[in-house]
């Protein structure tokens, strides 16, 4: 059977449910009442193409290479088949153009915030599945720091990935605000962000 008869066929039934639910709720004494959850009725399945992960792979090879690392590679890539949004702070976001294409291709949302102010507020109103963050922001050494102990002090839970020039300088700082990884490699932020949002 083809599926968009199924569809309609389904459309249909719901339709006719819910107005014999809610003529017999008029029926009675009290409200009526019809709660239908389109999940029920609906399931999304993402796959990635080979051309998708490709992109991505020749995405962080780029990003290395912008960064002065050479040829830096994807290992492994894990389930890419999960979709996820992504808060990205840093004030330099221009710097990280080819990891935010990796991310993307791999099916991640990254929203942008350019300072901790905005990175807070997008916090209030949207869900993310894991954070990623620079330290040093509009010359202030510590605000990455700061704002991991801030995002920690309310509560969340959400993976915070610490992207950053040199790892061995700050790592036991950024272990004891409350960060789950630092790492200063394209390939690396990629698995990382990837691992945590499969």
């Amino acid at each position: 059977m083809d599926t968009q008869l199924v569809v309609l066929i389904l459309g249909a039934m719901v339709i006719v449910g819910a107005v014999v639910l809610l003529w017999r709720g008029q029926n009675r004494r009290g409200a009526g009442g019809l709660e239908v959850s389109l999940a029920d009725i609906f399931k999304l399945k993402l796959t990635l193409s080979p051309q998708n992960v490709d992109s991505a792979r020749e995405a962080v090879r780029e990003a290395g290479r912008e960064r002065g690392r050479g040829a830096v590679e994807l290992t492994s890539l894990g389930q890419t088949g999960v979709l996820a949004r992504v808060l990205w702070v840093d004030d330099e976001p221009d710097n990280n153009v080819y990891e935010t294409l990796a991310l993307v291709e791999l099916g991640k949302f990254v929203t942008t915030a350019t300072s901790t102010e905005a990175a807070h507020e997008y916090l209030s109103q949207l869900d993310f599945a894991a954070i990623i963050t620079d330290l040093n922001r509009d010359g202030d050494r510590d605000a990455g720091l700061n704002f991991i102990r801030e995002v920690r002090a309310s509560g969340s839970r959400t993976p915070i990935v610490v992207y950053t020039g040199d790892v061995s300088t700050v790592s036991a700082a950024v272990g004891e605000a409350g960060a789950d990884a630092i790492v200063d490699l394209p390939n690396d932020l990629v698995d990382e962000i990837v691992r945590r949002t499969a």
